[in-house]
């Protein structure tokens, strides 16, 4: 077992590899899974059984994982042919020791790089007690920017909903 990690590894400097879980690059917490795909291709008789996967993204590629579906023997040796990591496209390349048959699944992901910007407009209240005769009025101004500009209203008007306290 150990001689099998070593070997994945090793392989897996180059970019080929023949294991059951090949990966490159880092899935981040806040990254897009953009890919997740399933190739299968059945064994010929008599010949080398390989499939090649492509494809094409809106974003740069941080993270690609290949799985193997069957669980017998090494797996699918695994070639990147074009693309890959930062790149905005992969095609690999799936090559069958002894001529078993290639079931797969396929994960890409992309980074985040949108920001998420909150949109808030500025508004200042000011509340002010005026006292008239024992009876007290409070006015409210609301609005943007100063604090002439913006609509008044007082209490006991009609058009809100304070309660006049006299």
């Amino acid at each position: 077992m150990k001689i099998y990690a070593i070997q994945c590894i090793i392989l897996g400097l180059f970019y080929i590899v023949n294991c059951r879980d090949f990966y490159i690059g880092m899935f981040k917490r806040n990254d897009f899974l953009v890919a997740q795909d399933k190739l299968y291709k059945e064994k010929i008789p008599f010949r080398l059984t390989y499939a090649k996967y492509g494809r094409v993204f809106k974003c740069p590629i941080t993270y690609l994982r290949v799985v193997d579906r069957l669980g017998t023997g090494l797996g699918p040796k695994t070639e990147i042919i074009r693309g890959g990591l930062r790149k905005n496209y992969v095609v690999l390349r799936l090559t069958s020791p002894y001529n078993c048959p290639i079931y797969v699944n396929i994960y890409v992901g992309c980074e985040n790089n949108s920001t998420r910007a909150v949109v808030t407009s500025p508004t200042t209240v000011a509340l002010t007690s005026h006292t008239a005769a024992g009876v007290g009025i409070k006015t409210q101004t609301a609005g943007i920017g100063a604090e002439g500009e913006g609509t008044k209203a007082t209490a006991g008007d009609p058009q809100t909903n304070t309660i006049n306290p006299a």
